[in-house]
């Protein structure tokens, strides 16, 4: 875990760097939203590896591994026919439509969100 842990810590801090670059010299609200939410989503990833992915004992871990060593590894468990997905992507285009038209939608699209993220992991488990 530690591999993938600093992958995303690396690519968040990245993130915020070029966001805050970004609106100092551009001074632009939409671009720097869209690097702000990718920094916070990486982020996010990073807190759920720390949290919840703690014991993780992946092969990319170790130093002295091999791709055939990988083989069969359980990664994780999916499910196939979810509705969530569908539920997900219309959250989120309400929080889009909502910074365009009002924040109340925006801020009902971010509730939904959070709650299909949260059943995203109860669904996982």
């Amino acid at each position: 875990m530690t591999i993938g842990l600093r992958l995303f810590i690396s690519s968040a801090v990245f993130s915020i760097v070029i966001a805050g670059a970004y609106w100092l010299l551009a001074r632009e609200p939409a671009g720097t939203m869209l690097l702000g939410f990718m920094a916070f989503a990486l982020c996010f990833v990073a807190g759920y590896m720390i949290v919840a992915e703690r014991e993780a004992d992946l092969w990319g871990d170790d130093t002295r591994a091999a791709s055939r060593d990988a083989a069969g590894e359980v990664v994780g468990t999916y499910s196939i026919r979810s509705p969530l997905p569908f539920w997900t992507a219309l959250a989120l285009t309400f929080v889009c439509v909502g910074l365009v038209v009002s924040p109340a939608i925006a801020a009902l699209g971010g509730i939904a969100a959070l709650a299909m993220g949260a059943l995203f992991i109860v669904q996982s488990r």
